[in-house]
């Protein structure tokens, strides 16, 4: 069930795979937040006017659509420790991600603050 990710990533160390998936929701955050600039300052520009209820649901759909970004990038990898029999690196993993998530968060904040 689980050939190629069997002999390529379970391998990984739940240090490295934490680091690995905390950027990549560092990166997705970051990439989201400037989307999401640019297109409120086209709807500025172009005086976009839009109702209150399809806002709500933009709104809605768009941090559902996070949330499953976030989640599969968060527990995809250990979802799949775990069903190959690795419970331990699995709940590792995980726990090394809360951790890399922690410092790369201090880490930006301690730059954006220094820079304002």
């Amino acid at each position: 069930m689980f050939g190629i990710l069997n002999r390529k990533f379970i391998k990984e160390s739940p240090v490295r795979a934490g680091f690995l998936q905390a950027s990549g929701q560092v990166f997705y955050v970051g990439v989201f937040a400037i989307v999401f600039q640019l297109v409120q300052s086209w709807g500025v520009r172009n005086d976009f006017q839009g109702d209150q209820v399809s806002g709500m649901m933009i709104f809605l759909l768009v941090f559902i659509f996070s949330a499953l970004v976030c989640g599969v990038l968060a527990f995809g990898y250990p979802t799949t420790l775990f069903l190959a029999g690795k419970k331990s690196s699995a709940v590792k993993t995980v726990v090394w991600n809360i951790f890399w998530l922690f410092v790369l968060l201090a880490a930006t904040s301690v730059i954006l603050v220094a820079s304002s």
